[in-house]
């Protein structure tokens, strides 16, 4: 398995990532995030549990060994084989991981009090262009994580004409930008500002644009393209729980981090808990 040291970084890293925009929006003072460091870590692992746990160390090893524990810091990846081979690099990447989450969530704190104090200057335009970056990264990685779950890299991959899980991976970078610009553009232009920079309505509306990617997307556009890049007839799941669940959860967290961030700096918004 991965060092315990990775485990804890990237669950401490994930959780400040996570906790990034809602503190910004919601004006939570950015010294909190010293208390999610340590609770990011524990979280990152609790599946180790199993090697101090003083009964019940069968089951608990079982459960470290199910996919369902990449819902704590991306756990079940962590310990796949490529990694574990690659103990320096796994080490090293998550104290970088750390350092960068650390570095984003304090320095994004100055750069909203400047954009909030006037000094500095946004456009509506590159509002919407972070907005959609930053949506999309955070939604790509929960894709990933649910994907990871159901063990479907290698499902991914056939629509490259690949079978292997690394290539499918990396293809997700690219589909979920492409999914996260086709929904900001489609929310700013049929959606009023306010109701997408509300959180609570970005999210339906963004787990309503997953269930369309999923009944148009996977069920019509997927068969297309396999037909035209496989001579053969490729064994793909179309319209399965499975295929709902990845869709959900990508239009779900896009929703959800777009209403946060582009709430973040237009008129109106955020809704502070407090002022510092």
């Amino acid at each position: 398995m991965a060092p315990a040291i990775a485990h804890f970084l990237v669950g401490a890293s994930v959780f400040l990532l996570v906790a990034a925009p809602i503190c910004l929006r919601y004006g939570i003072n950015r010294e909190y995030g010293l208390v999610l460091i340590p609770l990011g870590g524990l979280w990152g692992i609790i599946p180790d549990f199993h090697n101090i746990a003083p009964m019940g160390t069968a089951a608990l090893y079982r459960f470290h060994n199910s996919p369902w524990v990449d819902l704590f810091g991306l756990h079940y990846t962590l310990d796949r084989t490529l990694v574990r081979e690659q103990y320096l690099l796994s080490v090293f990447g998550a104290i970088a991981l750390f350092l960068t989450a650390v570095g984003v969530f304090w320095i994004g704190f100055t750069v909203y009090s400047r954009i909030t104090t006037g000094r500095w200057e946004v456009d509506s335009v590159a509002v919407s262009l972070v907005s959609t970056a930053v949506s999309a990264g955070y939604a790509t990685v929960g894709m990933a994580t649910v994907i990871s779950i159901q063990d479907s890299f290698g499902t991914v991959a056939v629509l490259v004409g690949s079978d292997n899980s690394l290539v499918g991976g990396l293809l997700l970078v690219p589909l979920g930008l492409g999914l996260g610009v086709m929904a900001a553009v489609g929310m700013e232009l049929f959606v009023d500002e306010a109701l997408v920079c509300d959180p609570l309505t970005a999210t339906g509306l963004g787990f309503g644009v997953g269930v369309g990617y999923w009944l148009v997307g996977v069920a019509f556009v997927v068969p297309l393209w396999l037909r035209l890049v496989s001579d053969t007839a490729v064994a793909v799941p179309m319209l399965h729980w499975g295929s709902l669940v990845i869709c959900g959860v990508f239009g779900t967290v896009f929703g959800v981090m777009y209403g946060l961030v582009r709430g973040l700096v237009s008129s109106g918004y955020p809704r502070r808990l407090h002022t510092r």
